[in-house]
């Protein structure tokens, strides 16, 4: 028999754990196993045309939020071409209200729900037409919490007997039936290594691919916004088989392992012992952690001072600082140590951060979610994720959806659209300060200038700054567009203008009126201010002096990222001369300068560092604008593809006569 095993993945780096999981159960039995996996930005009928081509006896599909509909698309038409062809659904997306799904989508035929490694191999095993089989092909033997003997009678329909098989759901003539569930396999080493096959095949295209991997099952909290709240309790692989599979991993040349645990760091012993371990085999992989950030110690926070920069990032769901909040979300956290930890972490400068936050939480305002932004931008993570509550089938915050006047879209992904404390304006705005904060925020483009941005016009609140930015953005119809990293650049140098009246005499707008014109301008045509685009938030204007310092924080960040040396026109010129540039190129990449200033490029020739170089007299150091304080700053480059370095140098170093 033929199965071929598939997903639509968000990307095609990812891979897909699940599914790899199911052919390993079933690597003894007499069947093909073939797993190909597609992703979200692929037709449909090109899914469907390349699954229809392997000539499948039965199809499995795992199933997510993010995929369910590409993937029933898909269905849909393999369906049409081959009526009589099974097709299995599993996963998050259909492991709740599972008869009202196979009722809305007569085209699945079977679900199962939950842990699907005991009910699938139950389905195998019926399939193959016998209880039991000779473990040949396997290299861990499969314990009996894995392999359940199917029953012995038969019935009409693709399965023998489905109602023998946990977790299964299926139909009987008009009606879905759901069995109940299978049991949680409680030894996770019975469960056999997922990559094996991946390993073996010629051309390991792992290397290229995030690999997603998991030490533990369950969760130590009961968030009502998470799936892991639905069940309780956590489950471990020993270490010894967490060290095996990773010592394979790594010996095979992955280069990046994303842990799924859903809190890595939930039993401090083995996080450390898993930590100790990758860092014992100097690995030039990268890899991924879920933590909670309050459960840090001091021991733990010790040991990953010592991580080699780039070789560790923590995603830490910070969602809320709202203790009223967490307690309507069933939620434990620590703030104040979860921040205090952060800050450490920062210190090390070794380890990527990435905090999430959630609006649409119950209780949470629009003022609220600022606020934890505001308080969270304060840390100085690399990355922000401001996500949007979605109530997913399963949660307890779904079934309490009508006590917190929740309004979401009752189909995937569920997202919440208003609630009785935020408006659906407000969450708009919300979205339109995420799409803002991606293109400079967690991009990084302009650091600095947008740091001096909000400490100087908007009291240092960076929230103000995006959402005030963001409605200047909605006046011009520019959330709707695509933009260059140039243009990025452009639009930036125009908001600040519009921060400041002609010769630095800006005023705050009053109330209700569109106070974030540049002088002069003129809106563009086609795009009038919607309603709600310019919100009540004052800021404090920029006199002449500010916006030009602005404007050279700007230009840092700028020469950062581009080396075109196409300068743009809002772009302050440079005060160096043509000679006093030379002279100072000359001077800075001397041997003696280098070993000096610049030890990193010892091994980098005078003539490389000229040619791949650019040097640029500040009245600021970028660090410190506040203060006057003339830098010379040296940019290099280094060969196209190469990682720009930035070295600040101040002008008494510099000898005299240079100037």
């Amino acid at each position: 028999m033929r199965v071929l095993l598939t997903t639509l993945n968000a990307k095609y780096i990812h891979v897909n754990l699940a599914l790899r999981y199911l052919r390993a159960c079933c690597r003894d039995l007499p069947h093909t196993f073939i797993l190909d996996e597609f992703t979200i930005n692929d037709h449909p009928e090109h899914i469907a045309a390349a699954i229809y081509r392997y000539r499948p006896d039965l199809v499995a599909f795992s199933c997510y939020i993010w995929n369910i509909d590409p993937t029933l698309a898909v269905i849909q038409i393999l369906k049409t071409v081959r009526p009589d062809l099974p097709i299995l659904c599993g996963g998050p997306e259909v492991s709740f209200d599972t008869a009202a799904f196979l009722a809305q989508n007569p085209q699945v035929d079977l679900v199962i729900t939950g842990e699907g490694e005991i009910p699938f191999r139950a389905l195998m095993e019926q399939l193959a037409g016998q209880q039991h089989l000779p473990a040949g092909g396997r290299e861990e033997p499969i314990s009996a919490s894995i392999a359940r003997p199917a029953a012995e009678r038969l019935a009409p329909g693709p399965v023998p007997d489905p109602a023998a098989i946990p977790g299964l759901a299926w139909r009987q003539g008009g009606e879905v039936v759901v069995n109940p569930p299978a049991p949680l396999p409680s030894n996770l080493d019975a469960i056999p290594f997922p990559y094996q096959e991946d390993l073996h095949a010629a051309g390991n295209d792992l290397r290229q691919r995030t690999v997603y991997y998991e030490t533990s099952r369950g969760c130590p909290f009961a968030c009502g916004f998470c799936l892991s709240s639905a069940t309780e309790g956590l489950r471990y692989f020993s270490l010894e088989r967490v060290r095996d599979d990773l010592e394979r991993l790594l010996k095979a040349g992955v280069r990046e392992i994303k842990f799924v645990d859903r809190t890595f760091n939930a039993h401090k012993k083995r996080a450390l012992a898993i930590w100790e371990f990758l860092l014992s085999r100097r690995p030039r992989a990268r890899f991924y952690f879920e933590i909670a950030g309050d459960r840090l110690d001091e021991e733990m926070l010790a040991h990953l001072n010592q991580v080699p920069p780039g070789l560790f990032q923590f995603e830490i769901g910070v969602q809320t600082i709202d203790a009223g909040v967490n307690v309507l979300c069933n939620r434990r956290q620590d703030w104040e140590r979860l921040a205090a930890n952060v800050r450490r972490l920062r210190e090390m400068e070794n380890i990527r951060l990435h905090l999430d936050l959630i609006a649409g939480l119950p209780g949470e305002t629009y003022a609220g979610v600022g606020k934890s932004f505001d308080a969270v931008a304060a840390l100085k993570p690399h990355e922000i994720q401001l996500g949007f509550l979605k109530l997913l089938k399963g949660t307890s915050l779904r079934a309490r959806a009508g006590e917190f006047g929740y309004r979401f879209i009752d189909r995937p992904p569920y997202e919440v659209l208003a609630s009785s404390t935020i408006t659906y304006e407000e969450m708009l705005r919300l979205h339109s300060v995420e799409t803002l904060l991606r293109h400079y925020g967690n991009s990084h483009l302009a650091d600095h200038a947008l740091a001096y941005l909000a400490a100087t016009a908007f009291g240092g609140s960076c929230f103000t700054l995006y959402e005030t930015l963001a409605a200047w953005w909605e006046a011009r119809g520019l959330l709707r567009r695509g933009h260059r990293q140039r243009d990025l650049f452009e639009l930036l140098a125009a908001f600040a203008a519009g921060l400041s009246g002609p010769a630095g005499m800006a005023r705050p707008a009053a109330p209700g009126e569109p106070y974030l014109e540049e002088p002069g301008a003129q809106r563009e045509a086609g795009h009038p201010t919607p309603p709600g685009a310019v919100w009540p938030e004052r800021f404090y204007p920029l006199t002449a002096r500010q916006l030009d310092r602005f404007y050279q924080l700007l230009k840092f960040d700028f020469l950062y990222r581009d080396r075109s040396r196409n300068y743009p026109g809002w772009m302050p010129p440079s005060p160096l001369t043509q000679e006093e540039r030379s002279n100072c190129m000359a001077q800075i990449t001397a041997p003696r300068s280098i070993e000096k200033y610049m030890p990193e490029l010892a091994k980098e020739t005078p003539a490389n560092l000229r040619r791949h170089g650019f040097i640029e007299l500040f009245p600021c150091h970028p660090e410190r604008p506040e203060q006057d304080e003339s830098t010379l700053v040296f940019f290099y480059y280094g060969p196209p593809g190469s990682e720009t370095r930035v070295y600040c140098l101040p002008l008494i170093e510099i000898e005299p006569q240079t100037f």
